[in-house]
């Protein structure tokens, strides 16, 4: 058994993630999904700010588990052991704490960084991580039921090649980016075509559309 996975993004009328104006309908959106949990693209966290303040001895400590906490669990697959900006996102108001997915080909000295700092991590996988194997722990381990993803496009179309993702919801700007952007599925290959089915569509803050497919298996 695995989590429910619903690939959450917003683009722009032309397919680009980024060059759009935040209005916030994107969060506002997500809420709805009642997630147990987010999975980000380690890309996407990579990149989510030039500087970040460096640890201090709050870093090494693992964030107290109470039952009033509604915040989520981050998920955030870093098999390259690239990741060393964690700390920043585990101190904000919207994380609960951060698991990280690993794979064999992991350096030792990164996963010894995330035992000294306390972090959960999952090792899934060999060369890159097994998210199917991954989710079936974040299942029976954490009792994850659907997980919400947060990506720029590169994680997400992983999860569509292997047939994980369930639901994909779109929130379309009301704007044209061209190509100075990414484009949400730029790098999806698919051997045949996939079919979808639409559960609803609807205006949000009189500008953008809110789209959801069903993933027809």
């Amino acid at each position: 058994m695995r989590p429910k996975i619903v690939m959450h993004a917003q683009i722009s009328l032309d397919g680009c993630v980024r060059g759009f104006i935040d209005t916030g309908v994107y969060y506002a959106v997500a809420n709805r999904f009642n997630a147990d949990m987010v999975l980000f693209g380690s890309e996407t966290v990579y990149t989510a700010a030039e500087h970040y303040p460096p640890e201090t001895e709050k870093a090494f400590k693992k964030p107290a588990d109470r039952p009033d906490d509604q915040r989520m669990r981050w998920v955030v697959p870093d098999s390259r052991g690239r990741l060393r900006n964690l700390h920043v996102f585990r101190d904000s108001e919207y994380c609960k704490d951060i698991i990280v997915l690993v794979s064999a080909s992991t350096p030792p000295s990164y996963l010894e960084y995330l035992r000294e700092r306390n972090y959960d991590f999952i090792a899934a996988g060999d060369d890159h991580v097994d998210y199917a194997q991954a989710l079936e722990v974040l299942y029976k381990r954490y009792n994850c039921r659907i997980i919400r993803t947060d990506s720029g496009g590169v994680l997400t179309n992983a999860l569509i090649e292997q047939g994980l993702v369930d639901e994909i919801s779109l929130i379309v700007s009301p704007c044209l980016v061209g190509t100075g952007e990414p484009h949400l599925f730029r790098s999806l290959s698919l051997p045949n075509r996939m079919p979808l089915e639409l559960i609803s569509c609807e205006t949000v803050d009189e500008k953008h559309i809110f789209l959801i497919y069903k993933v027809l298996k």
